[in-house]
């Protein structure tokens, strides 16, 4: 368990509903069995089952990894990191505050360094959450370890406020977080649709607007495989393909308003064979609102 204390920068002390948890996950666990380990590049693994897909590098002075899981987690994920290294945690980049993402954080031991962008930490604070990250960021930062690289990019709002993209340009992999989904929180994706699993956390300060330009500064990036926040892995075929549709949504949802068709009407839309979106997920009924205020015609 950590005990040290904690050191956070530009935080606002401020109160707001926090989505904890992506989807369903936290009231569906699966069962206590061993986590699934995919190798996808030299030195660089990913942990999937129950809550966030966990991205590892492997260095030969320990680990970066993005994204934890959740606390109650913690034990089988340490067992998936043993199957295939003994080194030992020395980076955790949590992409966004949501639990199922940085719950381990709690148990991390304290040689572990816990790092979050400002807002996702501000976000943590106000909600009271255990371990808290202790070195932030605003725009971008690099981590070297064992004499390779990650860097780690705040692009703008997309699923919240405080989003980060993890770089790591050796193995030409990106991880996501959130903002960018191949599956539900359970990492199922029945429609096989880019945005199956949309969600924007609005009370977080997710941003569709904002998910297009995030979307657009990742691609500046020289990447091949990506690293979801749930899901399949996939490539930068997968992703622009989802950018697509986007902007495809945006164009789709912005005429429905000028039309004076209603939330019903628009979500009907969404989860139709055109855009595939889980039915009665959580874009479908926590997502709607904020996003019809953001795209509704001057």
């Amino acid at each position: 368990m950590r005990t040290r204390v904690v050191v956070l920068t530009a935080l606002v002390l401020c109160t707001a509903f926090f989505a904890q948890d992506q989807d369903a996950a936290a009231e569906n666990p699966q069962n206590s069995g061993p986590l699934p380990v995919l190798e996808i590049a030299d030195d660089f693994y990913v942990i999937q089952g129950e809550g966030s897909n966990v991205s590892v590098y492997v260095t030969d002075e320990g680990l970066i990894l993005v994204d934890d899981k959740f606390d109650r987690t913690y034990d089988q994920l340490q067992a998936a990191l043993r199957s295939f290294t003994d080194q030992p945690v020395k980076y955790v980049i949590n992409t966004h505050p949501h639990g199922d993402h940085s719950g381990g954080n709690a148990s991390m031991p304290a040689s572990t360094v816990l790092v979050a962008h400002e807002n996702a930490a501000a976000a943590m604070v106000r909600n009271n959450q255990p371990g808290l990250p202790e070195m932030t960021y605003a725009d971008q930062m690099t981590i070297n370890l064992g004499g390779k690289e990650a860097i780690v990019y705040h692009f703008g709002p997309c699923h919240t406020d405080g989003d980060s993209f993890v770089y790591f340009p050796a193995v030409r992999v990106l991880s996501s977080g959130d903002c960018f989904n191949t599956g539900n929180g359970r990492g199922e994706n029945t429609t096989g649709s880019p945005t199956f699993a949309f969600y924007i956390d609005y009370n977080t300060g997710g941003s569709f607007a904002g998910r297009e330009k995030v979307g657009d500064s990742a691609l500046g990036l020289n990447f091949d495989t990506v690293v979801p926040g749930h899901g399949p892995v996939t490539d930068r075929e997968g992703f622009t393909r989802w950018r697509a549709q986007i902007a495809s949504i945006r164009w789709r949802v912005t005429q429905m308003l000028r039309d004076n068709k209603t939330k019903e009407e628009i979500v009907g839309v969404l989860e139709s064979d055109e855009y595939g979106w889980q039915e009665g997920g959580r874009a479908s009924t926590n997502s709607i609102d904020g996003m019809i205020d953001e795209l509704m015609p001057e």
